[in-house]
């Protein structure tokens, strides 16, 4: 099955002029009465324009599906396979952390080769995001030290909130990155999450993320809600195992869920699924790969942000499969954003994957994924609205 290229995509230079120019050519052919000695060269010419369109819209089709690829990365300078990701597959963008990030300066070279790599790659800025919470989770090494949200949870002060935000923000961009992976807006101290949640009052967490999610946009920052539905009930890590949560639909609509509608009403651009199976929204499946978690995001929650996965590397995403069919699954069910940290050969199989599915046929429901992806990169990266 031939892809069918996105709407969004449409305004591409070469693919408007090949269909002017099959339109003009069939129009040649049924106003010259199908004379032969004009018609045959002419058909030629429109199969061979015909062909060309149908590669043109495979290209486009493979740079939007990397648009959807925010991956990490080794080393403090771009290497020969991060480049080539971003030459060759167009991935949207690269997470970093503490051990690609040695100064404010080092940081700042490499955000903007970066910057530079993709600008000639894509007309469009990347997401060049980390991981800073404050707390236990401070990988900038120039930025100012922060409490932890269960600290500034305690003093419940949502200015205090705000104002972190703004602050660890506006620090950041001094050394180019545009995204945060944060504020954690999870309710309690559970699995994986200890001091990052800002209590086990959802109200008092749903204040303080939606007041940190002003900072952020008051410095020019993208923020990230997570890790939707909740990971703090969990008592195993998705990192290495898959959670289950078996709170009745009342618990995850009157505990769970409030932050997250909080974050969403202040504004975040972008919710984080967690890597967990919920079982009153899809006992089968985890949020990141579920249909069902993604129509409540979208439906009850009224989500018109991106859906950003957490890392598709995780087991709580793959359980024993691999991280390639975890990105395949994220992006047929709704996923806008995949990350995918570790080995390139990782990252290349997971991009390989889904541009397979979709090139088949197999992916569906992929049309939207690949024009929020596209329209995110348009302009500056924190108009993420559509």
């Amino acid at each position: 099955m031939r892809p069918t290229i996105p709407a969004c995509l449409s305004h591409l230079p070469v693919r408007s002029v090949l269909g002017v120019y099959v339109v003009f050519s069939v129009a040649i052919l049924v106003g010259c009465g199908g004379e032969p000695s004009q018609s045959e060269g002419v058909l030629e010419d429109t199969r061979a324009a015909l062909e060309k369109t149908q590669e043109v819209e495979r290209l486009a089709v493979r740079d939007a599906v990397g648009q959807m690829f925010i991956v990490g990365m080794s080393g403090t300078d771009p290497d020969y396979y991060l480049e080539k990701m971003i030459r060759e597959r167009n991935i949207g963008g690269v997470l970093l952390f503490g051990y690609n990030m040695k100064s404010e300066e080092q940081t700042k070279e490499l955000t903007e080769s970066l910057q530079r790599l993709s600008m000639a790659t894509e007309p469009a800025t990347p997401f060049v995001a980390v991981d800073y919470e404050g707390g236990e989770m401070q990988s900038a090494p120039w930025a100012s030290i922060q409490p932890s949200a269960a600290e500034v949870g305690v003093r419940a002060d949502p200015e205090e909130s705000r104002s972190i935000a703004e602050r660890v923000g506006r620090e950041l961009r001094r050394g180019g990155v545009n995204t945060d992976l944060a504020p954690v807006v999870d309710t309690g101290h559970g699995a994986a999450i200890g001091s990052r949640s800002y209590g086990d009052d959802p109200a008092i967490v749903g204040r303080m993320g939606a007041a940190a999610v002003k900072g952020f946009e008051e410095a020019g920052i993208v923020s990230v809600a997570k890790h939707f539905p909740n990971h703090s009930p969990a008592l195993e890590d998705s990192h290495v195992d898959r959670p289950r949560i078996d709170h009745d639909m009342q618990a995850v609509v009157q505990r769970d869920l409030p932050p997250f509608r909080a974050a969403i009403e202040a504004g975040v651009p972008m919710v984080m699924t967690g890597h967990l199976v919920y079982s009153a929204i899809d006992p089968d499946w985890p949020a990141g790969l579920s249909s069902a978690a993604m129509r409540l995001l979208r439906g009850e929650l009224g989500l018109d942000g991106a859906i950003v996965t957490d890392d598709l590397a995780m087991e709580g995403a793959k359980r024993e499969g691999t991280t390639a069919r975890a990105a395949v699954a994220a992006v047929t069910v709704g996923a806008d954003l995949l990350l995918i940290f570790g080995p390139p050969e990782r990252q290349a199989a997971a991009y390989d994957a889904v541009v397979t599915g979709v090139e088949s046929g197999d992916t569906t429901r992929a049309d939207r994924r690949f024009c929020r992806a596209l329209q995110e990169h348009q302009g500056s990266v924190p108009a993420l609205r559509w």
